[in-house]
C-alpha cells in the first residue's frame, strides 16, 4: 500500500529569510496603511495596534484591529466606517478583496510593538536627537563658513566611510526615520496608557523645529 503524503506549505516569512509573525503577539503599524477604495480616502494610522489571531501558511496571515489604539477624536470617520476588526494578508498569487493585503507588505508596515517601550523613553531620545541635529547643523555652518580648507582639521581619524556632505544627508534621513518611529510610537502608548499624561507636556512630536527643545503643547 502506497500512502500519498501532501507536501507541508511553504512559509513565505522563511522561504523570504523573515521572522514568522507570532501568533497572539502585538504588532504596531509603522506607517499608514491605505484601506480599500471602498472606505473612501481613510487609512488605517501610523501607532494602531494589532494582533495576529491566525497564520496558515498556505492561504493567508490575520490580524485583530485593537480599536482603542485608534483616536476616536483624531479619526472620527474611519471609527464610522470601517466595517469589521481584521486586516488580512494572503499569498502572492492569491486575489484581494476588501482590507486584504500581499503578505510581502506585512513588514513594510509592521513590527513587533515594543510592550515595555514608554512616553518617557520616546520624548528623551526624541530629544536627543533635537539637539545632536542642532549640533550637526552648527557644525556644517561652521564647514561651509571656513576660508580655509576644513580637511586640514578634520580628516585625522575621520570616523566615517562617506565624504562629510554624503554623510550630513544619511544623518538627515535616520533623523527623519527616527522621529517618524517617536510618532508612532507616542501614538500608541498615548492611545493604550494613561501614564504618558506625566510627560506629555514636556513637548509635542511634529519634527518641524529642530531646535534642541521641544515645543509647549
Amino acid at each position: 500500500m502506497i500512502s500519498m503524503m501532501r507536501d507541508k506549505p511553504i512559509c513565505w516569512f522563511k522561504n523570504n529569510n523573515l521572522i514568522v509573525p507570532k501568533i497572539n503577539k502585538q504588532y504596531i503599524l509603522k506607517k499608514d496603511l491605505p484601506i480599500s477604495k471602498k472606505i473612501g480616502e481613510c487609512n488605517y494610522p501610523s501607532g494602531m495596534i494589532c494582533k495576529v489571531v491566525k497564520y496558515h501558511e498556505d492561504i493567508c496571515l490575520t490580524l485583530e484591529i485593537d480599536f482603542k489604539s485608534i483616536s476616536h477624536e483624531e479619526f472620527p470617520l474611519l471609527h464610522r466606517n470601517i466595517d469589521g476588526n481584521e486586516i488580512t494578508f494572503k499569498l502572492e498569487n492569491a486575489s484581494l478583496i476588501g482590507k486584504q493585503y500581499r503578505v510581502s507588505q506585512f513588514y513594510d508596515y509592521f513590527e513587533e510593538f515594543d510592550k515595555d517601550m514608554t512616553m518617557a523613553d520616546v520624548l528623551d531620545v526624541r530629544q536627543a536627537m533635537d539637539k545632536l541635529y542642532s549640533a550637526v547643523r552648527g557644525f556644517e555652518n561652521s564647514i561651509n563658513g571656513m576660508n580655509g580648507d576644513c580637511n586640514s582639521l578634520i580628516v585625522d581619524n575621520y570616523p566615517f566611510q562617506e565624504s562629510y556632505d554624503d554623510w550630513v544627508l544619511s544623518f538627515n534621513e535616520w533623523y527623519n526615520s527616527v522621529d517618524d518611529n517617536c510618532y508612532t510610537y507616542r501614538q500608541a502608548i498615548k492611545s493604550l496608557s494613561d501614564d504618558w499624561k506625566d510627560y506629555d507636556n514636556r513637548g509635542k512630536m511634529s519634527g518641524d523645529n529642530p531646535t534642541g527643545e521641544l515645543d509647549d503643547v
